[in-house]
């Protein structure tokens, strides 16, 4: 029952169960989320966006990153926007860190705006894939990257691996081929993907168009 719990409220977080999804989140996501940043180059002053930003760990690592930049996240739960906060209460108070509740398909931001952006597990969930990795391409700076991390790699020698939590979800684990083609139709350039022996990890990289 626990388990289920905690699985419904990994789309939206919200009440008791979502708090203790949110703090799962933030363990579970640790290591990969860090073996993922090893592909992105950020440097100083950059200004970076996190999409689904959960309970806030990434926005923190982002953070120590950007050195005199900024870091911005976002998620449409109400409560994983309260406890990011919380979680990146100093980086908040000096204005380092911005977080606020929107959605991946209506960002609140200009054109042009980062130099890089992050989303740690969240694309299951976006509603319309194609357009939204079009809307999050309107805010990327010419150049810019874009990083997307997941932990639910499709297995041909293991179809049925996912099985479960597709079917709770109503989502659906990714496959590499599938993650670069959706790129391409997006726009993006230079797309690169990276896998981790011995596990279901992948990382793809992915820039807009310097025009």
């Amino acid at each position: 029952m626990k388990f289920y719990k905690l699985v419904e409220n990994a789309v939206k977080p919200d009440g008791f169960w979502g708090k203790l999804m949110i703090r799962s989140m933030n363990r579970g996501h640790h290591e990969l989320t860090d073996w993922a940043l090893s592909y992105l180059e950020i440097i100083n002053g950059d200004v970076v966006l996190d999409v689904g930003c959960g309970g806030g760990r990434t926005v923190s690592k982002l953070c120590d990153l950007v050195g005199s930049g900024k870091a911005y996240g976002i998620d449409y739960s109400e409560l994983c926007v309260k406890k990011a906060k919380s979680y990146n209460n100093k980086n908040v108070l000096c204005k380092k860190a911005v977080i606020s509740q929107a959605s991946v398909s209506q960002l609140p931001f200009e054109d042009n705006m980062f130099d890089k952006i992050t989303a740690v597990e969240t694309y299951y969930f976006w509603p319309d894939k194609l357009n939204d990795l079009k809307e999050v391409n309107r805010v990327l700076k010419p150049g810019g990257k874009l990083m997307l991390v997941f932990e639910m790699l499709f297995d041909e020698n293991n179809p049925d691996k996912w099985t479960a939590v597709e079917e709770k979800l109503n989502i659906k684990a990714v496959s590499e081929s599938g993650i670069v083609n959706i790129l391409k139709q997006a726009g993006y350039v230079n797309i690169s993907t990276y896998t981790k022996e011995g596990t279901s990890w992948l990382c793809a990289v992915c820039e807009k168009e310097n025009t």
